[in-house]
């Protein structure tokens, strides 16, 4: 028995259905309890506002779980000397995520905050449903699979080794011994772009995301036919 080692691989794309935005609210200055309450009183307008898109419908979760806040020294020019002198500042975070399933509203969302001082945007994620993905990586699975024995009955057929059974299938990463490649099975891309705001909207251009499958597989064939 001969046998024969194939990879094959396919793709899926699919226009975004999910985008979450991170932003980050941070506030310094040289009175902690000043700093610490506009982060405080900023934050709470997005959660009340994020609260309110989810309540509505045009997203699906929000999230914060993460505040920060430190002490740093700052170096700024005297104005009675001319040299500089030390000044001791506060500095003070809140992250907050939002994700949207209303592309419209988010996009209204952003630029209505795009004004709000201490708010800066991270940045958008862009990504499938869960039941969207698992559909796709379906179907991509299927495709790899039959690629596969395509590509052994070929090299069998080139041989005269008659028809190929399979032996072992793999999904990247998980083959033993060799290179075995480091790529996940399943990839889901990350992907997106944000324009320029134009009045109370922020024109949003999400790419389309793209499920790779990638599988390899071991077949088995016969002897070449004596002549």
């Amino acid at each position: 028995m001969t046998r024969i080692a194939v990879e094959g691989q396919a793709k899926r794309t699919h226009p975004a259905e999910r985008g979450t935005v991170y932003l980050h609210v941070a506030f310094s200055g040289t009175l902690r309890n000043d700093v610490v309450d506009q982060v405080a009183r900023t934050h709470r307008i997005l959660v009340e506002q994020a609260r309110a898109h989810v309540a509505a419908g045009a997203a699906e979760k929000w999230d914060s779980a993460s505040v920060h806040s430190y002490v740093y020294d700052d170096r700024v020019k005297s104005s009675e000397t001319g040299g500089k002198q030390r000044v001791r500042r506060f500095r003070a975070s809140a992250r907050l995520s939002v994700t949207f399933r209303d592309f419209e509203a988010l996009s209204t969302w952003l630029a209505d905050i795009m004004d709000v001082d201490g708010v800066e945007i991270d940045r958008i994620a862009w990504a499938l449903t869960d039941e969207t993905r698992r559909m796709l990586q379906a179907e991509a699975r299927i495709e790899a699979a039959e690629e596969t024995v395509v590509r052994a009955q070929s090299y069998a057929d080139a041989l005269g080794l008659g028809p190929v059974a399979p032996v072992a299938i793999y999904e990247a990463g998980l083959r033993g011994g060799g290179n075995g490649g480091g790529n996940a099975p399943m990839h889901a891309m990350r992907a997106g772009a944000m324009a320029d705001a134009g009045g109370a909207h922020v024109e949003l251009q999400p790419r389309d995301i793209d499920v790779d499958i990638t599988l390899s597989a071991d077949y088995e064939a016969g002897v070449p036919a004596e002549g």
